[in-house]
């Protein structure tokens, strides 16, 4: 038996990334990973740099992961779910030796933040987390 499914919309600032049906999402939660079935109660929540999957119904194909750096996550009252990221890209769409590269960047402003105040180290700090997650994220797709 089918597993019932819901209108999914992942929306960055420059327009929708994803938008289709889904039978479950996975997000990072400011407080931990949670997921959304269909009939899911209304909800809003916060999300934290992670990995999204969707699992789209079962006749398009498997899991899709995207790489997320935060946003909101709303499932409306008639079950839809919408996900507006500050930034999330699909894992097939990463490049690896430019978020290699960010990372190395990241990492070098935090090795100087130490040293010069002039160097914001929380925005090092979230720089690499976000580089770094990137990487994760692609290297699952590999």
């Amino acid at each position: 038996m089918a597993r019932p499914t819901y209108p999914l919309m992942i929306v960055k600032r420059d327009g929708p990334v994803y938008d289709g049906r889904a039978s479950h999402v996975r997000a990072p939660g400011v407080e931990g990973y949670f997921g959304v079935l269909a009939r899911h109660a209304p909800l809003v929540a916060e999300l934290g740099v992670g990995v999204i999957e969707v699992t789209p119904p079962e006749t398009e194909g498997g899991l899709q992961t995207f790489a997320c750096s935060g946003g909101i996550l709303q499932v409306q009252p008639e079950g839809k779910v919408v996900i507006l990221a500050d930034a999330a890209e699909p894992a097939h769409e990463i490049d690896l030796k430019r978020a290699e590269a960010a990372a190395d960047r990241a990492r070098e402003k935090l090795e100087r933040a130490r040293s010069d105040q002039e160097i914001d180290a929380d925005r090092a700090a979230a720089a690499l987390v976000r580089a770094i997650n990137r990487l994760k994220v692609a290297k699952q797709q590999m």
